[in-house]
């Protein structure tokens, strides 16, 4: 039986784009990689998503489907994906019931609102969410019918009574659904992993640093 590859959708944004090198080190050979991202930055969605927990969607901005917030960072893993060697694990941000009964997936992602920007890092992420909520190893499957980011930028920060107060206005990104892309994209992921070790990247700052230990 071929060995099975646990991928991370968190993944996809830079380390796959970045270094297939580092990639395939991280994914096949256990050889951790350091998320680019200050731990602050995780800590700072975390308290913003447990502020809305309960509040519907259309509060955080009003082109968002309305649909009250039900799920934080949930836990998923999927199935085999069909016709790959690799299967989903990871965390999503937040879940939202709609009045159809299927969820919207949202993700919240500390950067500047750049349309383009968010299209090409993220939503290769969020269709990789939307696999696996909907064809999870265990429990029933959810329905996600509607997925977006919604970019959080930091627009003012004052002193008042003592605290820093930061204010910013969300921006919401829908991702239109596009699940023949995502297969793609995994089918080459799988594709990497069976196949020989990728070089490393000349402009992968981690291969470099690697090259030195191993003149």
């Amino acid at each position: 039986m071929a060995k099975l590859y646990k991928i991370s959708p968190s993944d996809f944004a830079y380390l796959w784009n970045d270094c297939k090198h580092c990639y395939y080190q991280k994914v096949k050979n256990g050889i951790t990689y350091s998320s680019p991202f200050p731990a602050m930055f995780g800590k700072i969605n975390g308290l913003l998503q447990t502020s809305i927990m309960g509040m519907n969607l259309q509060d955080v901005h009003p082109k968002l489907p309305k649909g009250i917030i039900t799920i934080q960072e949930g836990y998923m893993r999927s199935k085999q994906i069909p016709g790959t060697n690799v299967f989903l694990s990871g965390r999503f941000d937040i879940l939202s019931k709609l009045e159809d009964d299927t969820y919207a997936l949202i993700d919240f992602k500390i950067t500047t609102p750049d349309e383009e920007k968010i299209f090409k890092k993220y939503t290769s992420q969020l269709h990789a969410y939307k696999f696996a909520l909907e064809n999870p190893l265990e429990g029933a499957p959810i329905k996600i019918s509607k997925m977006g980011a919604v970019s959080i930028n930091p627009e003012e920060m004052k002193l008042k009574d003592g605290k820093i107060i930061f204010t910013t206005t969300p921006a919401y990104h829908p991702i239109k659904e596009d699940m023949d892309s995502f297969f793609k994209l995994v089918r080459e992921i799988s594709e990497v992993l069976e196949g020989e070790e990728p070089l490393p990247s000349p402009t992968c700052s981690l291969c470099s640093y690697r090259s030195k230990f191993h003149k």
